[in-house]
């Protein structure tokens, strides 16, 4: 048999010539044309096919919906199919990390682009509450996460996996990667396939874009414009387009700190923390939207705590694009999940709307208007000092919060950074507005000497 006999019919069309493969379409029988919208190898863009040559570790970096996801899930799947034909026909172990569990089972196998999609009739069944899929051919796929440093498939004999959101991955990334996953895969293919939009040049990122070893390839949302919607595609580009974070998030570039800024990622990074101690305080901080149509700003509601070690820690984002009742809403329902003591809320264009929303959604949540009396950066630098300090821990990752933060420049005041702003509000309240203020003595040796007292004298009879 010839060697481009064992190729698929698709891979073969593929690597044709425009005019020949042509031809040979219309040469094809009913059911090989109805097999070929299947076929990845046919569609895949060059880029999105696995490069040449005898490498470990393949990163991908794309922007959103440059279709990174599909190329990584048609990539393990390709890999699956052919484990299956090797001499034990075990079809072996693979594995999926993601940043958390849920987005390892929800996006990645179950997803529109995900690998039950990819493999098609050949999956089994798959244990969603487990997290295992296992194949026809007997293969098993483990779904795990990096945020426990993907303890899961350690000691396992992987043959390959897939590792999504890389620049997401926080905590004991070191661990998932270095100890966990690398050790793993140690069965031919022995191949691992990363995915993601990076999200600052720190991390797993940065150790990937360094390692001389690892094939790097770039994804642009533009190139994969037939595959989204015309709607969905003029958002991203309103949103990013010809911005710096454009590059990043519709480029795939990897960002540096932007000089200037009050706040960077390797900071932030080396503060974030796993878990808070017992708080003695917690904020709902709100920075809200002028409007609330499609193209409005979004209206920031940020959660904060300061702890029995009066360090404050970022709890949670609860921003959103709504109306005034649904941002209220919203607000109220991180009030009490999260416990909180206060709902903070800058007034300056709202004015009283503010707080009569809330007041509508719950009237005894307790409330506390703000009033900008002085721009943007000079607010903010009292808030990046408490970061210097080492005082201010993120307590897991919120891209979009510090996107914004490491984005804030002097030049940049014009930009709305509502997430920025409403934690900037909830740091002020937390750790300068509530703190009590010291009590200083004056030194013994500032006062005014004292004339010693006479003892009065006896008079003698």
């Amino acid at each position: 048999m010839a060697p481009d006999e064992n190729r698929s019919l698709a891979q073969r069309l593929a690597d044709m010539p425009s005019k020949q493969r042509t031809k040979v379409l219309a040469e094809l029988t009913t059911a090989e044309r109805e097999s070929l919208p299947s076929q990845w190898s046919l569609w895949a863009r060059a880029e999105q096919r696995p490069p040449p040559g005898d490498w470990r570790a393949w990163y991908i970096r794309g922007g959103r919906g440059s279709g990174k996801t599909r190329t990584a899930a048609e990539t393990l799947a390709a890999w699956i199919r052919s484990a299956a034909s090797l001499a034990d026909g075990s079809g072996g172990e693979w594995a999926v990390i993601a940043p958390t569990y849920a987005d390892a089972r929800n996006t990645c196998i179950e997803g529109d682009s995900g690998l039950r999609k990819a493999l098609g009739p050949e999956v089994a069944y798959w244990n969603r509450s487990l997290g295992e899929l296992q194949t026809r051919s007997g293969a098993t796929v483990f779904a795990a996460t990096a945020e426990d440093g993907a303890r899961r498939i350690q000691g396992k004999n992987l043959r390959g996996a897939w590792c999504d959101e890389v620049g997401l991955w926080r905590g004991d990334w070191e661990v998932a990667w270095h100890e966990s996953l690398r050790f793993a895969v140690r069965v031919d293919p022995a191949k691992i396939v990363a995915t993601g939009t990076p999200k600052g040049n720190v991390g797993l990122v940065a150790y990937l874009m360094a390692d001389d070893r690892v094939v790097k390839t770039r994804l642009r949302t533009q190139d994969n414009a037939d595959n989204l919607s015309a709607a969905v595609l003029r958002d991203l580009f309103e949103s990013y387009g010809g911005s710096r974070l454009g590059r990043q998030e519709l480029e795939g570039d990897v960002l540096d700190d932007l000089p200037g800024a009050l706040w960077t990622r390797e900071r932030i990074d080396r503060l974030r923390a796993h878990r808070h101690p017992d708080l003695r305080r917690i904020v709902v901080a709100i920075d809200p939207a002028v409007t609330s149509g499609g193209g409005s700003d979004e209206t920031g509601i940020i959660v904060a705590g300061v702890g029995t070690d009066e360090h404050a820690y970022v709890l949670a984002d609860y921003s959103c694009r709504l109306s005034p009742d649904g941002w209220a809403q919203r607000a109220v329902s991180a009030y009490r999940e999260l416990a909180a003591d206060r709902i903070v809320a800058e007034v300056n264009n709202g004015g009283d709307l503010v707080e009569r929303v809330i007041r509508t959604v719950d009237a005894k949540v307790p409330y506390k208007a703000v009033r900008a009396s002085r721009g943007k950066i000079v607010r903010a630098e009292p808030v990046s000092a408490l970061y210097e300090q080492n005082k201010v821990h993120h307590v897991g990752f919120f891209p979009e919060l510090e996107d914004q933060m490491c984005n804030f420049t002097p030049q940049s005041v014009q930009n709305s950074p509502d997430r920025l702003d409403a934690a900037v509000w909830a740091l002020t309240h937390l750790m300068l507005e509530m703190q009590p203020r010291p009590r200083f003595r004056i030194a013994s040796s500032a006062l005014p000497a004292r004339r010693p007292r006479r003892r009065p004298q006896r008079r003698r009879k």
